[in-house]
C-alpha cells in the first residue's frame, strides 16, 4: 500500500477559519481560555449567592460584572492587556456596551452620571439585548415584553404572506411552531400589567387574523375551536418547565436564584 504526500509552499490565511472547521474549537480555546482565566482570577467582581462572579461567557459573547465603575475599568484594562498580548481585537461599538443597574434602595443611589469606560471608548446605555433577552437598568421586563409583542406581529404577518391559502391544520402547525415559542417568557418576573395586557391583546389579535376570525368573535370559542392555549397558559407552562429544569441543576448560582425567585 503506497501513500503519497503532496507538499506545497506556505501561505497565509487572512480571514480566519471557515464555519465548522475542526481547528475552530482548538484556536478558540487557545486564545480565549487564558483571557477568561485572567479575568476570573482578578478578584474583582460581584458576590452572587456566596460565589464570586465577574464574567459570564457564552462562546465569544462575554459580559463583565462588577459592583462599581472603578472595578469595571480595572477589568477592562486587564481585558485590553490580554487582548494585546494574544493579538486579538474586541468588537467595536455598538457591540461593546456598558449598563449600570440602579440599586433597589434609593438611599444607596448616588449618581447616574458615570464616565465612559475606556477601551477605545465604551457606550453607556440604559438597556441592551443579551442572548435574546432585553436587559434594562430599571430591572423590569417591560422592554422585553414589548420586543416580544412586536415579534409576534412580525411572525404572524410573515406566515400569512406566504401560507394564507393553506389549510387550517397547516396554519395551526405553523402558528404553534413560530408564534407559540415566545422566547424567554420564563424569565419574566417584574413587569407592569399594562404591558402584559398589550401582549395578551396582540396574541389574541394574531390568532384571529391568522385563522380568519372577526373582532367580535369570542376568544373563548376561538381557543376551543382551534385547541390553542391562552397566553396565560403559555407563560405559565414556560415558567413551570423552566423551574423544573432549574431544580435539577447542580449549578450553585442557579440554585441560589431559585431561593429568591417566586414562580
Amino acid at each position: 500500500m503506497l501513500k503519497f504526500y503532496c507538499c506545497a509552499e506556505k501561505f497565509t490565511v487572512a480571514n480566519g477559519t471557515r464555519q465548522g472547521c475542526v481547528l475552530s474549537p482548538y484556536l478558540f480555546t487557545r486564545f480565549v481560555r487564558p483571557l477568561i482565566a485572567a479575568i476570573t482570577q482578578s478578584k474583582l467582581g460581584c458576590n452572587i449567592g456566596g460565589l464570586f462572579v465577574n464574567l459570564l461567557a457564552d462562546a465569544d459573547d462575554m459580559v463583565l460584572l462588577t459592583p462599581s465603575w472603578r472595578a469595571m475599568q480595572a477589568l477592562i484594562k486587564l481585558l485590553e492587556l490580554f487582548c494585546t498580548k494574544l493579538d486579538i481585537v474586541c468588537r467595536l461599538i455598538p457591540k461593546r456596551l456598558c449598563i449600570i443597574f440602579k440599586p433597589k434602595s434609593r438611599d444607596k443611589h448616588i449618581t447616574d452620571d458615570f464616565p465612559c469606560c475606556a477601551i477605545n471608548g465604551c457606550k453607556l446605555v440604559s438597556q441592551f439585548r443579551y442572548l435574546g433577552h432585553m436587559l434594562c437598568n430599571s430591572m423590569t421586563d417591560d422592554d422585553d415584553m414589548r420586543r416580544e409583542t412586536k415579534n409576534l406581529f412580525v411572525r404572524t404577518n410573515m406566515i400569512l404572506s406566504r401560507f394564507r391559502c393553506c389549510s387550517i391544520n397547516v396554519k395551526l402547525t405553523l402558528f404553534k411552531t413560530y408564534c407559540l415559542c415566545l422566547y424567554d417568557t420564563a424569565l419574566w418576573n417584574n413587569f407592569s400589567a399594562t404591558v402584559y395586557r398589550k401582549l395578551k391583546s396582540a396574541y389574541n389579535k394574531c390568532i384571529k387574523k391568522m385563522f380568519g376570525y372577526t373582532r367580535r368573535d369570542s376568544m373563548t370559542g376561538v381557543f376551543f375551536d382551534l385547541s390553542l392555549p391562552t397566553l396565560d397558559t403559555v407563560v405559565h407552562n414556560s415558567r413551570m418547565l423552566f423551574a423544573s429544569q432549574s431544580l435539577r441543576s447542580y449549578n450553585k448560582i442557579v440554585q441560589w436564584f431559585l431561593t429568591i425567585r417566586v414562580y
